[in-house]
């Protein structure tokens, strides 16, 4: 059977709830205050922000000294299971003395933040029918500190990994599709450069003719490998690549010093 108010306000009176607030009592629950946040890396703090799947455990300023014919629960606070909190605490035994601790999980789509302003949850007690024979003598038996926990990661954490590997081979995709765009708009502009040039250098002779075609050659191909390396395309296919379009456009400049100054 579930105590009232008027009883839990009794069991503040005989330091059965310790270090309660009365003000804090409501129905049949009393509101848990929060004194620290604890990680798994063993950091505390005193608020914290939980990501979609993180978890942390919560050291109340409340303690329980159950007697042999009482036991208490913690439950999670209606305003908390609707911002998308869940919690897991023990329940807690007849005889048990310890400072209240549970865990909180954020299964909520968004990062919820905690403070020890706001209560998170609170704390009902049971009486039992009988006197218990054998009052709690467990392992957390006058857990004043903290003694630690396993470590709680995040159980989505291999699929972040995913997704951000994904993110970047996209981001690596859309870079290499500007770099090809670029390069053919240059590849095009180019094209028509030398069409333009040997239109107007019809009447020239072939030593200019080739100087011309050569040095625009080469330019352009300066201006596709800096295409490249400007877009990133510098890992690597792409830097095999770069590396060609220099090799061409140095070939072209030698060809053109060449034809200027040996062609007669």
């Amino acid at each position: 059977m579930l105590l009232s108010d008027g009883e839990i306000r009794e069991l503040i009176e005989r330091d059965v709830l310790v270090n309660a607030d009365k003000n804090n009592v409501g129905t049949i629950t009393c509101d848990l205050r929060t004194k620290r946040f604890v990680f798994s890396d063993g950091l505390s703090r005193a608020s914290c922000k939980l990501q979609h799947g993180d978890s942390a455990f919560v050291e109340c300023v409340e303690g329980v000294k159950l007697p042999h014919t009482i036991a208490a629960r913690v439950l999670l606070k209606n305003s908390r299971i609707r911002e998308g909190l869940t919690l897991d605490a023990p329940l807690y035994f007849p005889g048990h003395r310890t400072v209240v601790y549970y865990r909180v999980t954020n299964v909520s789509a968004d990062t919820i933040t905690l403070c020890s302003t706001r209560p998170i949850a609170q704390i009902a007690f049971e009486r039992v029918e009988k006197p218990v024979d054998n009052a709690y003598k467990g392992t957390f038996q006058d857990e004043m500190e903290f003694r630690g926990m396993g470590r709680y990661e995040d159980v989505y954490r291999e699929e972040i990994k995913q997704v951000e590997s994904t993110a970047d081979e996209i981001k690596s995709v859309e870079r290499r599709m500007y770099g090809n765009v670029m390069a053919i708009m240059a590849i095009l502009a180019g094209i028509f450069t030398l069409v333009n040039v040997n239109a107007q250098a019809m009447q020239a002779d072939l030593k200019t003719v080739l100087t011309l075609n050569l040095t625009t050659v080469g330019s352009f191909s300066v201006l596709v490998a800096l295409i490249g390396v400007v877009t990133g395309n510098v890992k690597g296919g792409g830097k095999g690549s770069i590396c060609i379009t220099c090799a061409i456009a140095v070939l072209c400049f030698v060809a053109a010093i060449a034809c200027a100054t040996q062609l007669p």
